[in-house]
């Protein structure tokens, strides 16, 4: 049975665990697309922003970084430890997340689809996944640290303003100027 622990309050502490952890967070995202995990680890603080690790019985299979601000849950990153792809635990993990976020819509983010894209064909992949999973396309996309990205939803259509403020919430409004995603329309 899949269950989750909180990395910071959880697991941090655990040298073993959180090396896994660590090890699948760089893996697992380019590192043009990954944050500092110490901004990560230290965000958590607020209670709106959670980093969990997922299990099946004792063995680590996947994590997940989520922010929730105003009735909106955004997924940052998800990940499955290689090993386990393809083996059911991504879809597990998406459906706990709507457990835990019963009313809130999710968003997320991934590569447009670029045929000309070198790894065109995990794009697609990483799309038809979320899409099996129930999400669909927004109406925008958007540019996030010069990467252009597809948004997608579940529960309901999440808007650009919206969108925007959650990384107003979680960055704070100094570095969110800076940082924030731009919306492509």
């Amino acid at each position: 049975m899949l269950h989750m622990k909180s990395i910071t309050k959880e697991i941090k502490n655990d040298k073993e665990g959180f090396n896994k952890i660590k090890q699948l967070y760089k893996s697992a995202f380019p590192r043009q697309e990954q944050a500092s995990l110490g901004l990560l680890i230290s965000q958590t603080k607020k209670d709106s922003v959670r980093f969990d690790a997922f299990y099946d019985e004792s063995v680590f299979v996947g994590i997940t970084y989520t922010i929730s601000f105003d009735g909106v849950t955004y997924l940052w990153y998800l990940a499955t430890s290689s090993e386990f792809r393809g083996k059911g635990y991504g879809s597990q993990i998406m459906q706990h997340l709507t457990k835990i976020y019963p009313d809130n819509r999710i968003v997320l983010n991934l590569d447009v689809q670029d045929a000309s894209a070198s790894d065109s064909e995990v794009r697609e992949k990483r799309k038809e996944f979320y899409i099996r999973n129930g999400y669909t396309t927004a109406e925008y996309s958007c540019i996030f640290n010069r990467n252009h990205l597809d948004v997608m939803t579940i529960g309901g259509e999440v808007t650009q303003s919206e969108f925007l403020a959650i990384f107003k919430h979680y960055f704070g409004p100094i570095v969110n100027f800076l940082a924030r995603p731009k919306i492509v329309d």
